[in-house]
């Protein structure tokens, strides 16, 4: 059945609805992986163990094979001592405490000692039968739960010495029966456990899932064409399990170095699977993202000419045309160029300020103000060009969309965190905060830094055959 933790780990990809492309083949170039602050997120992860429960119960036979029918007692001939016994079992009790399952149940029985004389037995006493009551003992099975550094499942079973509620005193030749009627019924329960342990085993078949999952995790995700985010997880972390009830949290963190960039598909080398962190203190759920969007002063100027363009531009001295757009760094400033026609004729240079604007998610450039190099324009053109709506035409058309990138990120995750992800498997969470946090002049690119947090969790049931 499918896993839990392995659906943690493509949780981001799940959550923007996005088919996993195939491998890249080439690096990326080191432009488009900025170095960023790792960003985690923490899955809890809850595997109802309540159907697996109810079918060890059903499995396991109530009544032991072989009851009341006279057995020999081992060693001895015919004609020798023989036993019977009666006996049933109450309702199997499990119990979770962290990674430990304990099952314990009830056992009432009645056994009867006696002597062949030829078919017939003859009794020689009993334990349990009228007019005494049923003697009871409480049979148990522990079982740990564990996972390995290379992914592997370590599961160990411990049966309990049977405790024996009401003593039984009667004995036969030195014979002690209590442990010898006891053995099949303990045998089932074992069985029982043993089957519990398999489905649990099929349940933490972590690798061969981890890995698709791990490369998958690793591949550009297309969010609108042209826009895509990459996750880049670096680490994996998995607290100590922790449960309630008859529910099994594991809560693995994923350490990732978000980024969004803008323009042609970026190409990656995948990464094998890490090994497996364990981490020995509890991690805190929720996810803290901190994602890079990266937008190019090529593509940028594409989108602003675009913003600006073919026609002629009027202004209230006169017409001009804008026939090339660049844009480039300087002292931490975005410097605009554009070549005139027209009425201005030659080269203008602004320069401005990057500011994100939450409302419309567009990165723009606002307190856009002419440079030195604009300096012989200003000459040749006169007063008009600096006081009049140039400027003010400009400064409304240099707005470059992101929100493609990042709001469409936040209500992509928003949708995609409360759904079934399979029969067995639900994602259920929430996005409690989104902002920018600043906004960065690159020397080849604008970067716009964003902080999402919130809260996110699965809950898997395994199958109950």
């Amino acid at each position: 059945m499918p896993n839990g933790l392995t659906a943690a780990l493509a949780l981001v990809s799940l959550c923007l609805t996005a088919q996993a492309p195939a491998p890249a083949s080439a690096p990326a170039p080191a432009s488009a992986q900025p170095t960023v602050p790792l960003s985690t997120i923490a899955a809890p992860i809850l595997v109802d163990l309540a159907p697996m429960f109810a079918a060890a119960e059903r499995t396991t036979p109530t009544v032991p094979p072989g009851v009341e029918t006279w057995i020999n007692l081992p060693g001895t001939a015919q004609g020798s001592p023989a036993y019977r016994f009666n006996l049933y079992r109450e309702p199997l009790y499990f119990t979770l405490n962290g990674n430990r399952i304990a099952v314990h149940t009830m056992v009432n029985y009645w056994f009867e000692v006696g002597l062949r004389v030829g078919t017939w037995v003859k009794g020689m006493g009993s334990c349990g039968l009228p007019p005494e009551t049923y003697r009871r003992a409480r049979l148990g099975v522990q079982a740990e739960v564990a996972l390995s550094p290379d992914w592997g499942l370590e599961l160990k079973l411990t049966p309990e010495e049977p405790m024996r509620i009401d003593g039984c005193a009667i004995t036969f030749l030195g014979y002690d029966l209590t442990d010898r009627i006891l053995a099949g019924i303990k045998e089932n329960l074992a069985k029982a456990t043993q089957a519990l342990q398999e489905q649990i085993r099929n349940v933490a078949r972590l690798r061969p899932r981890a890995e698709e999952a791990w490369l998958q995790a690793q591949q550009p995700v297309e969010l609108t064409p042209g826009v895509f985010l990459m996750l880049n997880p670096e680490r994996i972390r998995l607290g100590p399990w922790t449960s309630q009830g008859k529910v099994l949290t594991l809560t693995p963190e994923i350490q990732t170095r978000p980024a969004v960039t803008l323009g042609s598909r970026p190409e990656l080398t995948p990464r094998p699977l890490p090994p497996l962190d364990l981490a020995p203190m509890p991690i805190a759920p929720g996810f803290k993202l901190q994602v890079d969007a990266d937008l190019s002063y090529e593509h940028a100027a594409r989108q602003l000419a675009q913003q600006l363009g073919n026609g002629p531009i009027q202004t209230d001295k006169g017409t001009f045309f804008v026939t090339a757009v660049a844009i480039r760094s300087k002292d931490g400033l975005a410097y605009l160029d554009l070549d005139l026609k027209g009425k201005v004729q030659g080269r203008l240079t602004l320069k401005g300020r990057p500011v994100f604007s939450e409302a419309t998610g567009t990165l723009r450039l606002e307190d856009l103000d002419y440079t030195l190099e604009a300096q012989g324009l200003l000459t040749r053109f006169g007063e008009w060009l600096y006081r009049g709506t140039l400027r003010q035409l400009l400064t409304e058309k240099c707005s470059f969309f992101l929100d493609k990138s990042l709001k469409d990120l936040q209500e992509r995750t928003q949708r995609g965190l409360n759904r079934p992800l399979t029969p067995q498997v639900s994602l259920a969470g929430s996005v409690a905060s989104f902002q920018v946090a600043r906004v960065e002049v690159l020397e080849d690119r604008f970067k716009v830094v964003a902080r999402l947090e919130g809260n996110v969790q699965l809950k898997v049931t395994p199958d109950a055959k």
